[in-house]
């Protein structure tokens, strides 16, 4: 228990795998720097019964946890199952547990499957909610595929157990046999092949009629077929191997030293065993008439290579294994071709947005340019234009003209608000703003100096419409919600309003050059044009109740 604890608090410091020794037993997890007895709320964790399987524990914080899972027995690289208990728990705690060393790269917990779990009051198996489950690849654990879940424990004095699914232990499979073989069914029978890695009975199970039980037992379990011998190091030239044993065990899961070149060499020679076996069961059925005359011809003509005798079992499960990597190769493949698309769509649309990034800088560099040169116009060239224009123009008030004097000295890009003449033709006492729309120009610069947007886009719109117009109008022409028996008046002219627009734009782009806030004072003109045509409205009621209250005294 000791040596257990010892290598969990070090797990997340070395950083591998291959410290996971076996399954934690009563392990309990405290925060780091704690000393003393454990608490309610540190968990305790256990993976040592049959089909349990939890390698290591992290604290995280004190809602989250890392979980290590130990790999397949003589397969390291396969980690998929999970099975463990919680107890010591702390009622409405919640927590994260991070399955962080999975090794497939799709799993159903991306298409709504979910954990398992139960506990001591609850004995029925139930999934967690999907909506609290999450595969993923996480680049903290060397790109290992996670899987966490939330759970939140509701008793304490319960005993929580997770797992990956429904589990399915060895000691019950073997039940269920034995109920089978003591019924004594015609068309059952149960055989021994032998002993797993870890000494556990490997059952052979035969489902027939009971007249076709003696030609099964002759012509499929018992043959043995002579192929090649395969390119491997541990396979010794002897004759026929009897025992599937040890030496089996030594074949299929024993560590290669040659590395790379071996593992092709294998490939090879399986291939070419694939194929010589293809070749000869297609010339067995036309010109021989049992399997054993075809192995036997067959045999005669291999003189360039060494005859082995392999059983049937090894060589099926040589075969599978083979079409298992040619899958994974394709696979593999496939996924490297997306990847490759992804990449190459990634590559275009970060050239484009580089190519819009320095349009950009050009189009603010040039902004700059052209702000400076009309800066400088508006402080020479148009005053003398407006001179022989109007011979008696109208000067700005005193602290107006100071303003825009301290903002042209000033080293800004943004020029002062000053009036841009040069857009609006000026004539006989009257200025053209577009459209065939004339104003005053006396009230004309008297507008310029308005300080602020409504006011001067109310003022505007009475220049071009008048009192009279406005209260008798509406902006869009649809009746008020407010008012259940409202009747819609007409809308205003759309060209006129685009008018007010446009001359809006003009003072604004005078004080700033920020695009965003533009459009948001631009946005505001109908509203001012409402709350203009409001007021003129309620003041027309005001004079209607003073006429009237003068009409009644009288």
């Amino acid at each position: 228990m000791a040596e257990r604890s010892r290598t969990a608090e070090t797990g997340s410091a070395i950083g591998s795998d291959d410290i996971i020794a076996g399954n934690v037993s009563k392990y309990t997890v405290l925060p780091v720097g704690y000393c003393g007895l454990p608490k309610k709320g540190h968990l305790i964790f256990d993976a040592c019964f049959e089909s349990g399987n939890l390698g290591r524990v992290d604290h995280i914080s004190e809602f989250e946890y890392d979980l290590f899972i130990r790999p397949d027995t003589c397969n390291p690289r396969f980690r998929v199952w999970f099975n463990f208990t919680v107890e010591n728990v702390k009622e409405s705690q919640r927590v994260i547990f991070n399955v962080v060393n999975f090794s497939k790269t799709k799993s159903l917990y991306r298409d709504g499957m979910a954990p398992m779990v139960k506990s001591t009051s609850r004995p029925k198996w139930q999934r967690i909610p999907s909506k609290n489950v999450y595969y993923y690849r996480c680049p903290d654990h060397r790109k290992n595929y996670v899987m966490s879940f939330a759970f939140c424990f509701d008793r304490e004095d319960d005993t929580y157990q997770f797992a990956y699914c429904y589990p399915y232990t060895y000691t019950r499979l073997q039940h269920y046999l034995d109920n089978l073989q003591r019924r004594n069914m015609d068309y059952f029978r149960r055989e021994s092949l032998g002993l797993s890695v870890q000494k556990r009975q490997l059952d052979l199970l035969t489902i027939t009629s009971p007249e076709d039980k003696t030609d099964l037992e002759n012509s499929v379990m018992q043959k043995k077929i002579k192929i090649p011998k395969l390119s491997l190091n541990h396979v010794e030239e002897a004759g026929e191997v009897t025992d599937y044993g040890e030496e089996d065990v030594e074949l299929r899961h024993s560590k290669r030293q040659d590395g790379r070149k071996q593992s092709e060499g294998t490939h090879k020679s399986i291939e070419a065993v694939v194929a010589r076996l293809e070749k000869q069961n297609g010339m067995s059925l036309s010109n021989t008439s049992s399997p054993e005359e075809a192995f036997m011809e067959s045999s005669e003509g291999m003189n360039n290579m060494d005859d082995a005798v392999v059983p049937r079992i090894l060589y099926e499960e040589l075969l599978r294994s083979y079409q298992q990597q040619q899958e994974e190769m394709r696979h593999i493949q496939q996924e490297l071709e997306r990847t490759r698309r992804q990449l190459v769509q990634q590559a275009k649309k970060l050239k484009e947005y580089g190519a819009l990034v320095s349009e950009m800088k050009e189009l603010r560099d040039l902004n700059r340019r052209l702000q400076d040169v009309l800066l400088l116009r508006l402080g020479s060239g148009p005053a003398i234009e407006l001179e022989k224009v109007k011979p008696e123009p109208i000067e700005p008030e005193p602290e107006v003209q100071k303003t825009f004097s301290e903002e042209a000295n000033t080293s800004t890009y943004y020029p002062a608000p000053v009036p841009v003449m040069d857009k609006y033709i000026l004539e006989n006492g009257k200025v053209h703003l577009g459209s065939g729309i004339w104003v005053d120009e006396e009230k004309w610069h008297q507008l310029q100096v308005t300080q602020g947007d409504s006011k001067y886009t109310k003022n505007l719109a009475v220049m071009i419409w008048g009192t009279d117009v406005l209260k008798n109008r509406s902006v869009t022409g649809v009746a008020t919600k407010k008012k259940k028996d409202a009747v819609p008046k007409p809308p205003l002219s759309p060209h006129k309003l685009s008018i007010v627009r446009e001359c809006l734009y003009d003072r604004i782009a005078q004080e700033t050059v920020d695009e965003t806030e533009i459009a948001q004072r631009l946005s505001k003109v109908n509203k001012y044009i409402c709350e203009k045509i409001m007021d003129i409205n309620k003041s027309c009621k005001n004079e209607e109740r003073r006429e009237s209250a003068k009409y009644n005294l009288q």
